[in-house]
């Protein structure tokens, strides 16, 4: 990448922070006068990625009504259009959000959501309630009074929204 290419943007939907290209590589850090040992590094990392897993809930709970509110727009403009794509995105990135925060029930349900939307017809009239499933069993698991945790119940509802999924026809 030169250095006259535009920022890249993360998270367009969620966030409007910038990616910095002017980062050091990891290769760079390690090398040279002003060299980080690499346990020095990881250990950031460890706790950066604690710090994302601490209020993640609270991001996820922030934004999952923008989410819901781009799912609503869905049915008012044709599959391809610039609703679905938003729509896409914003799931896509929760997902990869929840996964790096340590959710993976968050993250599976909303895999599963992505699945949906990129392997299955816009036009089966199911897909709005197996759209809305989808986005019921994100609320519940991350409900401040009973979210569900990894493990087994997760395993079971992501299965059981994955068997949903299969029964709409493909694209």
């Amino acid at each position: 990448m030169s250095s006259s290419s535009p920022p890249i943007n993360r998270c367009i939907i969620l966030t409007n922070t910038p990616h910095n290209p002017q980062r050091k590589s990891l290769y760079e850090k390690t090398q040279g006068p002003q060299a980080v040992p690499i346990e020095t590094l990881i250990q950031h990392g460890d706790n950066a990625a604690k710090l994302a897993s601490e209020g993640y809930l609270d991001f996820f709970r922030a934004k999952l009504p923008h989410v819901e509110s781009l799912a609503g727009a869905l049915f008012v403009e044709p599959p391809g259009s610039a609703s679905w794509k938003a729509f896409y995105t914003a799931v896509h990135d929760l997902r990869s959000s929840s996964a790096t925060a340590g959710y993976l029930a968050l993250s599976g349900i909303c895999e599963s959501l992505e699945t949906l939307l990129a392997e299955r017809d816009p036009h089966d009239a199911r897909i709005r309630d197996v759209i809305r499933l989808h986005l019921d069993a994100l609320s519940l698991a991350s409900s401040a009074s009973a979210p569900i945790a990894d493990g087994p119940d997760s395993d079971r509802l992501i299965a059981n929204l994955g068997r949903a999924v299969d029964k709409l026809a493909r694209t």
